[in-house]
């Protein structure tokens, strides 16, 4: 597979100075539906899915909407057929012959997150509720994130395996509904003296990526799994010491993958190539890598500094960072390329607010 990786802090969108408020580039639109957390995007023919929640009673229950520009949202039906997926938040997906979605609730003795299985597309999400132990049980360790490519879903996370060392596992579907959990793959699973981790994972045309990192002799060191199907997987071990590989997002140039130093003082880092040293970016006493996107011409990143996301655009071989500031301060973002612009939710504990910013 022919692939660049990438690892960028978060900083801006375009160039230019960062814009007074008077003139901001941002445009806020209105949300689909009052005091909806917006928590992931994903492509559909003709525009996007916005996922998330609206309030309910004392909590929260699932909700989706498509918009072909980011501005005018239809309600897509959600149909739940458990007690947790009643109450879950979606926050995760991928599309391929369809789209499927990863939600998230939190309850039972320990209010441990309980995982929700979603299928569907535009016209609307269908939970498929699973048996305990094929996500959960006294085994299961977590489920962080959704792909999905051609006719094949796939999930990632840790699981403890029957060797009876927890490491990355995968969960492969052909329609969302039924599911097999692959916890022993010899290139993801922990080896003797090692354990494996699945932080994010993304598609292209080459096929499926997973990021994610092993511990071995007390260093992390940062890992990049590449499959043509879903199945048969290939390691690739990034240079660097004391790192973690976390997102990744593939387009036509190749695909980008995010993460950061480990330690006292992290730093995002930046891998022109997959044998190339790192190159470090910003840092802060706390990273969080959450999201890359790819365009024509560019690469976006959205990384939370010190609980504070910023945005960053570069091309495609880790030059050009360029920055400017966001429309508000918030703690989580994701966005989404449409015709309109990049559309933008920002997300606060009870909501989240919408923003359009023309692409560069």
């Amino acid at each position: 597979m022919r692939w660049s990786i990438v690892l960028v802090v978060a900083l801006a969108l375009a160039a230019g100075c960062a814009a007074r408020p008077s003139d901001s580039p941002w445009r806020e639109v209105s949300l689909p539906q009052h005091g909806a957390r917006v928590l992931e995007f994903a492509p559909i023919a003709g525009g996007v899915l916005a996922l998330g929640s609206i309030p309910a009673g004392d909590g929260r229950a699932p909700a989706a909407w498509s918009s072909s520009d980011g501005t005018r949202w239809t309600s897509v039906p959600v149909r739940p057929d458990s007690p947790y997926g009643a109450l879950a938040e979606l926050i995760s997906a991928g599309t391929g012959t369809h789209t499927v979605v990863l939600g998230q609730a939190f309850g039972g003795a320990h209010s441990n997150p309980r995982m929700t299985i979603w299928s569907g597309d535009g016209r609307g999400l269908t939970e498929h509720t699973q048996a305990m132990e094929m996500f959960g049980g006294p085994h299961a360790i977590a489920v962080t994130a959704a792909a999905a490519r051609g006719g094949t879903d796939l999930l990632v996370g840790g699981w403890d395996g029957d060797n009876g060392r927890y490491g990355a596992a995968f969960w492969t579907s052909p329609d969302g509904a039924d599911w097999q959990r692959h916890a022993d793959d010899p290139a993801l699973s922990s080896a003797p003296g090692e354990q494996t981790g699945a932080a994010g994972v993304g598609t292209g045309a080459q096929g499926f990526v997973i990021v994610g990192e092993t511990l071995r002799d007390n260093i992390l060191r940062p890992l990049v799994w590449t499959s043509p199907d879903g199945l048969g997987w290939q390691r690739h071990e990034l240079p660097g010491a004391n790192a973690v590989a976390a997102r990744v997002g593939c387009g036509t140039a190749g695909c980008t993958v995010l993460g950061q130093s480990i330690g006292a003082t992290p730093h995002v880092l930046c891998w022109p190539s997959a044998e190339a040293d790192p190159v470090p970016g910003p840092g802060a006493s706390t990273v969080d890598v959450l999201q890359v996107l790819p365009t024509a011409s560019r690469v976006l990143s959205l990384v939370a500094l010190d609980h504070a996301v910023q945005l960053a655009s570069m091309t495609p071989n880790c030059t050009e960072w360029q920055q400017i500031s966001l429309p508000v301060s918030a703690p989580g973002a994701r966005m989404a390329a449409l015709p309109a612009g990049l559309l933008l939710a920002t997300t606060e504990a009870d909501r989240s607010r919408l923003w359009l910013h023309a692409l560069p």
